[in-house]
């Protein structure tokens, strides 16, 4: 009732829902083709990040306290980076009790709106063996939590996802997501009506 009347908040969608980051970052940083290419680049836009933050906020000090550069920058895996930059910045203790204190699956059973969660299987950033469908309303929780888990659409592919034949034949003008989640938010405006 408080997200409802506090924050005029009477449902979500979301796609792509970082169930447990700490579970997640291990097939982030896995050796082979995520490392090579999803880590390693997403490792250069931090690091990026990092020398943004060292010459905005710390007068290009390398030794500064706000975090450690040294160690951001030599980071070789995305673990490495995240435990030298986000700990003093953010508050906190390491990367592990950052992955912890920010992973949503911790926060599912508070939820009070209606709530739809899509993942892909095939998410190339999440543990596939990790999926908490017991704390959705299909899995017997009392959440208000719809999850769906389709086969493909990697990490948000789906959202860029070309037109099928099929698809225009059926002048269908959006891809799947945005379609999914725009009819839930429609559904859950149409019933608070």
């Amino acid at each position: 009732d408080a997200a409802m009347s506090l924050y005029n908040v009477h449902g979500a969608a979301v796609t792509g829902a970082p169930f447990d980051l700490e579970r997640n970052i291990k097939c982030v940083d896995a050796p082979g083709f995520n490392r090579a290419i999803y880590s390693a680049n997403f490792l250069k836009t931090m690091k990026v990040r990092a020398q943004y933050q060292l010459d905005r906020f710390c007068d290009s000090d390398p030794l500064t306290e706000l975090f450690d550069y040294k160690n951001a920058m030599s980071a070789t895996t995305v673990a490495e980076f995240e435990n030298a930059f986000l700990p003093k910045i953010y508050g906190f203790k390491d990367n592990i009790d950052y992955y912890r204190r920010t992973s949503c699956y911790y926060f599912l059973p508070g939820v009070a709106v209606p709530l739809l969660i899509v993942n892909a299987e095939d998410d190339p950033f999440f543990d596939p063996n990790f999926y908490p469908i017991e704390e959705s309303v299909d899995g017997g929780s009392n959440a208000p939590i719809k999850m769906e888990r389709t086969k493909h659409g990697g990490h948000l592919g789906y959202m860029f996802h070309q037109l099928s034949d099929t698809e225009k034949k059926i002048e269908r003008s959006t891809p799947w997501m945005p379609t999914e989640l725009a009819r839930f938010i429609s559904h859950v405006h149409n019933y608070g009506e």
